[in-house]
């Protein structure tokens, strides 16, 4: 299919049956504003990397990912992927099947911050950072298993651990990757996709990453997301998306600004703005599908 027909198509109105909709209006601020409730509630205790909650966290995602067929990555046999020390809830990596050999990948960390020894607010429930990223990747997921046209790239997405402590998920991932990072045709980060100006949103690396910067803007015609360009090169390396940008794997970076409440334990989820994390999202879906599409 040509790749200037594909995107419409996964948002055109399926008439003939009204109980299906297009796989990309399936990503609703309601879903998105659920999970993020749930990872940001008081009783996960911020998803400490080394916690009970954090492997509760874990759970969830991988349930949801497997609820939506997503499968393990090559040669793995589950979602988990552990990172080297016992001590770290794992990263969760899992997939959806493309054609051939390479791959378009999505990320998000899942972890937050222990809570305060004392005060009336202990727990760093992180609402924007990053339950808000964690949750697009739900909603990825659950968009993904709609699509009924195959894809030449299989779409992996990974929720890592352990970002706050230094990015210790991502980094064991881009050194133990299950596959070899050169087959990686894009990868897009995900933090901190619900707070700032309504309808904007900061895209960092573009410019080192054309291909993913032009479907971006084929996606943005359908989203009609405020993208802020390449104000913030430093963000770069201060997320998920490093380990690989220093391997040399292409890749952008999805964010809001830092706010008020960034690592405070006043970043609650009424605080968020659910429809920019769902554009956002629905940007990133449609951008990934553009990738895996397999036109040049």
């Amino acid at each position: 299919m040509c790749k200037l027909l594909l995107i419409p198509v996964l948002l055109a109105c399926a008439s003939c049956n009204s109980t299906h909709q297009a796989p990309v209006s399936t990503i609703t601020a309601h879903a998105i504003l659920q999970d993020v409730s749930w990872l940001a509630s008081d009783e996960m205790r911020g998803r400490h990397y080394r916690s009970n909650e954090a492997r509760k966290a874990a759970k969830y995602i991988a349930d949801k990912w497997k609820l939506a067929g997503f499968t393990p990555l090559p040669t793995k046999t589950s979602m988990y992927l552990p990172t080297g020390d016992a001590r770290n809830a794992p990263n969760v990596g899992a997939m959806y099947q493309g054609e051939g050999d390479s791959f378009v990948v999505i990320t998000a960390h899942y972890d937050h911050l222990k809570p305060r020894r004392s005060g009336i607010d202990r727990i760093y429930n992180g609402a924007d950072d990053n339950a808000s990223g964690t949750a697009a990747l739900i909603a990825i997921a659950q968009a993904l298993s709609k699509v009924k046209t195959p894809l030449q790239s299989s779409i992996v997405l990974i929720a890592f651990t352990g970002e706050e402590a230094g990015l210790v998920g991502s980094k064991h991932f881009a050194s133990n990757s299950p596959f070899p990072l050169s087959k990686i045709k894009g990868l897009i980060n995900l933090d901190m996709i619900s707070r700032g100006e309504p309808n904007t949103i900061f895209l960092e690396g573009a410019p080192d990453a054309p291909r993913i910067n032009m479907a971006i803007v084929r996606a943005n015609k359908q989203i009609g997301l405020n993208i802020v360009r390449n104000e913030h090169p430093d963000w770069l390396y201060r997320s998920d998306q490093a380990p690989f940008l220093e391997k040399g794997v292409p890749a952008v970076f999805l964010s809001v600004e830092d706010h008020e409440d960034y690592h405070r334990v006043t970043d609650h989820v009424e605080k968020i703005i659910p429809e920019l994390a769902t554009k956002t999202t629905q940007l990133t879906f449609l951008t990934a599908i553009d990738l895996a599409s397999g036109v040049p």
